[in-house]
């Protein structure tokens, strides 16, 4: 607050001698963090994660959340995609986690979501999608926990790849994150340009995270929890627009290690501009509230 006042008080003070050293120091600031990008780039592309041999036998039961808005359109290659995974059925504990008023949705999973427990949340502030994966926490059978969106489709086995990580590691380790790609990456130029995106950030830069040891603000999707750690911290905060990556962040401030598992779950990019500017345009306003 008080470098701000000065250089408030500069500006208005001595203008034509502050902003070439205000210049200086936003250019700084840009190259320094381009560095950093680099560096962590070179890092995290040499350090794939290693897998641990795969548990086939006394696996945990594994509490998948999956929070949906008005997604009714998509629920029949959502419930596809769970039902490949390759995870004992009846170790599974999928919550379909649905708004009480959204009846369309509401509707659909009832009519295909077979043996998937469908969990209406209370209409209720804030509407998002934090404030429904913690209603849907308190119903949660398993003892690790993770959450999907509606588009996604995981790789079959990444559940046992998560167990065996969590087995491997210390009980430190509350979390781990899947890459994240697309499925309609050759859709259009826009779509191609975001794969990149998400390959230099799931593929180079958290990785580099995860072997400096140092906080990773997770994905939106593919968090993998352990359940009860989860209630401890309290889980998601309910008001921010990017709660995995304050979550990534507050667990690392407790003590507590992320790290990256050698499994992909394929997703769908925004093929138009006005909806790219949307999910980033949220992604900044989340990140400044992580950051604040």
């Amino acid at each position: 607050g008080g470098l701000a006042c000065a250089l408030l008080a500069c500006l208005a003070l001595w203008p034509v001698l502050a902003l070439p050293w205000l210049v200086l120091l936003l250019t700084a600031s840009f190259i320094a963090s381009g560095l950093f990008r680099a560096v962590l780039a070179f890092i995290g592309a040499g350090h794939a994660p290693v897998t641990p041999p795969l548990p086939r036998h006394g696996l945990p039961v594994y509490t998948i959340l999956v929070p949906l808005y008005h997604e009714a359109a998509v629920l029949p290659d959502l419930v596809a995609a769970l039902s490949a995974l390759d995870y004992p059925r009846h170790l599974l504990d999928i919550k379909l986690v649905l708004e009480e008023d959204d009846a369309e949705t509401l509707a659909a999973a009832e009519r295909c979501a077979g043996d998937f427990q469908i969990v209406r949340v209370p209409r209720c502030q804030p509407r998002t999608k934090p404030k429904a994966a913690n209603y849907a926490l308190q119903f949660a059978r398993g003892a690790y926990l993770v959450i999907y969106d509606a588009e996604d489709r995981p790789e079959p086995d990444q559940l046992l790849k998560a167990v065996a990580a969590f087995r491997a590691g210390s009980r430190r380790l509350a979390c781990v994150q899947a890459r994240l790609n697309f499925y309609n990456a050759n859709h259009n130029w826009l779509t191609r340009m975001f794969a990149l995106d998400y390959a230099l950030w799931f593929d180079m830069l958290l990785p580099g995270l995860d072997r400096l040891g140092v906080p990773m603000p997770l994905g939106g999707t593919s968090n993998h929890f352990r359940t009860q750690l989860l209630r401890d911290i309290g889980g998601w905060d309910a008001f921010n627009v990017t709660e995995d990556a304050d979550i990534g962040i507050r667990l690392s401030q407790l003590g507590y290690r992320v790290s990256m598992i050698d499994s992909t779950t394929f997703e769908e990019a925004p093929v138009a501009l006005g909806a790219w500017l949307c999910q980033r345009s949220r992604w900044l306003k989340g990140y400044m509230q992580t950051w604040l």
